[in-house]
């Protein structure tokens, strides 16, 4: 289907038809802050000096949200006048368009090579579409969700673009048609006839001017299966419908059968579904005048009395959430702690596009090597076993070599303090500088901590070692918080990962502190992923401190008391070592049984 450009006599028609169908009844200018200022569609539609467009920009004050047409007694299309008008105002002055320049920029990147792929598996015939928003502000949960749709749909692909529904409303016709017509003949010639859309804009877009697909929400899709496997959720959220898609009903009833799966109360707000008010993020109306979109935004929040609430647009989301807290529906079924933590920030403007390089980075090697279960699990057991086996043999012969070569004497425990005080304050300068680059590199710890017992002795030691231990954990929770966010994520995939995330997302530091007091994940990869969650990095570098110190001072004492056990002494530091380690063992068994109790408790209760 080729899109057809403008033509003046659309805003004729446009105009002739509201001049002599509308009453002035007035009944869309009380919700409607831009007719309120303006008069009555009729009325502007008849009055003769918005007919010189050069001089007039009133177009760009609508939201286009629809809400006029819906309400209209004589069910006259009065979003057709507002967007012919905005239409011909580009025909005649393009310069307009100068005022959106950074929403233009944001399409133009969107859809550029750099961002876009096009690429599908063979035998695709469905692809899932998610948009500008949602892949730059919610990767993880994008690529969730596309592996959920997967095991539902075989050969499902990934189409990342621009809908270009920006220039769509803001009346650069011919750049729409260009734009979406190139992408529609792509996705055409690749074999797709069918398309899943997680935006309502992109929905919209596709429905209205590409007919040749099958166009179907994912959220209907998902309505049609089972969950993901997720935490059970309980509350009451409201929720906000998207004013572009008012005059859908399934997409309203599939939205509200997911939430009411996921075990939310609904209670509606007074405007929903075929009525619902627009954010105010609707027109690209900021650009224009921000007093009205504003004024939208602060009536929506009201409406909403507190509770949370739920949409289906990344948009609605971050333009609603300074006023209202607001989750994006996707969180809720893919990572629902998280999206009920009130202190989830969202995504800076660079992020988002680091966010989509990094999702187009995941969508191509998938293509290429799709994961399998084989492939992830067989190779990680066996890449586990030689090192430790290697470290161990690694250890042994360091021991015997000491011992048959007579090399135990340097060991002395005085003459190597005595060697490191030598070097003053650049001894431990250069050692805590190494124990912080450590975590970061993915280097073992635990011979660093010995190394530091063995120098700077059983106080020095500890103080140098908790020291770089911490600055060295803190390297690698801000790496992976602000540069290297994405690509760890992609790493810390199994489920224990995902409910450490969790788990933070509702306790805080707490998890922090029994993760460090209890060994049950591996320190590096610990600290990179605490990068990943919600945590404060004070929260997290104070209970780091205070949580590594019990297993800092036994390995120091137990490494520091090393050259008089090789001459077969036993010092006071040594039992203190063994002690404290004995101890720190002992806490997953305590923990394990405290746990089974705390579950058996439980369950007598229940049964109770």
């Amino acid at each position: 289907m080729t899109i057809p450009s403008f033509i003046s006599s659309d805003l004729h028609h446009s105009r002739e038809q509201l001049s002599t169908g509308c009453t002035d009844c007035g009944a869309c200018v009380k919700p409607c802050a831009f007719l309120q200022k303006h008069g009555t569609p009729g009325a502007i539609a008849r009055d003769e000096k918005h007919h010189d467009l050069s001089h007039s920009s009133i177009a760009f004050e609508c939201n286009l949200c629809g809400l006029c047409t819906t309400i209209c007694p004589e069910n006259l299309d009065c979003v057709a006048l507002f967007l012919n008008m905005r239409r011909e105002n580009i025909a005649v002055d393009p310069s307009i368009l100068k005022r959106f320049k950074g929403l233009r920029t944001y399409e133009k990147i969107g859809s550029s090579k750099l961002f876009r792929s096009h690429e599908t598996p063979a035998e695709c015939s469905t692809v899932f579409f998610p948009g500008c928003a949602l892949a730059g502000t919610r990767p993880e949960q994008t690529w969730q969700l596309y592996c959920h749709l997967k095991d539902q749909i075989p050969h499902l692909g990934m189409v990342l673009d621009c809908c270009t529904k920006p220039s769509h409303d803001l009346g650069d016709q011919d750049h729409f048609a260009s734009q979406f017509g190139s992408l529609c003949q792509t996705l055409q010639q690749q074999g797709v006839t069918q398309v899943l859309t997680a935006c309502p804009n992109c929905y919209q877009v596709f429905k209205r001017y590409a007919p040749q697909f099958e166009v179907q929400t994912v959220y209907e899709q998902l309505d049609q299966g089972q969950l993901p496997s997720r935490v059970t959720t309980q509350g009451v959220v409201t929720i906000h419908d998207p004013c572009v898609n008012r005059f859908d009903p399934h997409i309203h009833q599939a939205v509200r059968s997911l939430i009411n799966k996921s075990g939310l109360e609904i209670q509606e707000m007074t405007n929903s579904g075929k009525t619902a008010l627009c954010c105010g993020e609707g027109g690209c109306v900021m650009a224009t005048n921000k007093d009205l979109p504003r004024s939208w935004r602060d009536r929506r929040a009201q409406q909403s009395q507190e509770r949370l609430i739920t949409t289906y647009c990344a948009g609605c989301v971050e333009f609603l959430r300074p006023v209202a807290r607001t989750v994006h529906l996707v969180d809720l079924l893919f990572a629902p702690l998280i999206a009920l933590d009130r202190k989830a920030r969202p995504a800076g403007s660079l992020k988002r596009y680091r966010n989509r390089l990094s999702l187009k980075k995941r969508v191509i090697n998938d293509l290429v090597q799709p994961a399998s279960e084989d492939t992830m699990t067989k190779p990680v057991a066996q890449k586990k076993r030689w090192p430790k086996i290697a470290m161990l043999a690694t250890l042994i012969a360091i021991v015997v070599a000491l011992k048959l070569s007579g090399a135990s004497e340097l060991l002395d425990l005085q003459r190597l303090q005595d060697w490191i005080n030598s070097y003053g304050l650049l001894a431990p300068v250069v050692f805590i500088l190494l124990y912080s680059i450590a975590p970061a590199l993915f280097l073992p710890g635990l011979p660093l901590t010995i190394l530091g017992g063995v120098l700077f002795g059983p106080i020095w030691g500890v103080v140098y070692t908790i020291i770089g231990a911490t600055i060295g954990a803190s390297v690698a929770f801000l790496i992976a918080r602000y540069t290297a966010r994405d690509w760890i994520s992609a790493k810390l995939t199994a489920p224990r990962w995902k409910k450490l995330d969790e788990d933070v997302a509702r306790q805080g530091w707490k998890v922090v502190a029994f993760t460090r007091l209890i060994p049950l994940f591996p320190f590096n990869l610990l600290n990179y992923a605490f990068g990943l969650t919600n945590i404060r990095l004070s929260h997290y570098v104070f209970t780091s401190f205070v949580c590594m110190l019990p297993a800092t001072i036994a390995f120091i004492s137990l490494s520091s008391s090393l050259g008089q056990l090789l001459k077969g002494q036993i010092s006071r530091e040594f039992v203190i070592g063994v002690i404290l380690i004995a101890v720190l063992s002992l806490l997953p068994l305590i923990w394990k049984k405290f746990t089974a109790k705390k579950i058996s408790d439980q369950s007598t209760n229940t049964q109770d």
